[in-house]
């Protein structure tokens, strides 16, 4: 039997986004993109000194409406940013709009840099989820793009 799978992600400047759209071309899923209503600003450096601080502070902005039932899928795949080593405030903000207690969960970043940290925060957030994998993708739109793909292939046909 075929999963029913949905693909859950924030991106600011097209990294986590290329990462999300490989993953749903590699296992047909649905995507969905989390819009906060009040965007940042992907240029310059307000979006490293007000997204940084507004992740550190766990804001919680309020999103664009999403009409999604998350219960009718059997895996989840959530990817973030990370903003000062931390996920973004609107993961944050789906994640507690969002119950996905006992649904398997796949969770990938997009940073400049490994990030551990980051990873036992996400985790901290779904508190009754089965992660069933993790991948930090460091820079994908600015390193060897084509590796990364087959990575993000590779990675997602193994969580089926």
């Amino acid at each position: 039997m075929k999963k029913k799978v949905l693909v859950v992600f924030y991106s600011l400047t097209g990294n986590t986004k290329f990462i999300a759209e490989t993953i749903r071309e590699t296992v047909d899923a649905e995507l969905l993109e989390i819009k906060p209503i009040k965007e940042y600003n992907p240029k310059g450096m307000s979006k490293y000194v007000w997204g940084g601080m507004q992740a550190v502070m766990s804001s919680k902005p309020a999103l664009k409406p999403i009409n999604i039932d998350t219960s009718t899928y059997d895996l989840i795949f959530l990817g973030t940013p990370v903003w000062a080593w931390n996920i973004s405030p609107p993961m944050r903000s789906f994640l507690e709009k969002f119950n996905l207690n006992g649904k398997d969960v796949a969770i990938w970043l997009c940073s400049a840099r490994k990030t551990k940290e980051t990873f036992k925060k996400f985790k901290i957030l779904m508190k009754d989820v089965n992660v069933v994998g993790q991948m930090n993708f460091i820079e994908p739109l600015k390193k060897d793009t084509e590796k990364i793909k087959e990575r993000v292939i590779e990675w997602t046909r193994s969580k089926l």
